[in-house]
């Protein structure tokens, strides 16, 4: 549970979550990438790399 005094940590717990969905998400669109057009493809390739850089912030963030 993240702590009352700590904004940080309460932020970085209230996050966790939904990038959580949101990279799950992604990388299961992308297991189906033959059947979206190279755009798509590279606009979830971008957004998986971008959760993944956040995912990595939020993990150092608050320690």
């Amino acid at each position: 549970m993240a702590e009352a005094g700590n904004p940080l940590r309460t932020l970085r717990h209230d996050l966790s979550n939904p990038l959580a969905a949101l990279l799950a998400e992604t990388q299961l669109l992308l297991l189906r990438a033959e059947g979206y057009d190279q755009e798509t493809v590279t606009s979830l390739k971008q957004i998986e790399s971008l959760a993944r850089k956040m995912r990595q912030i939020l993990e150092t963030a608050g320690r």
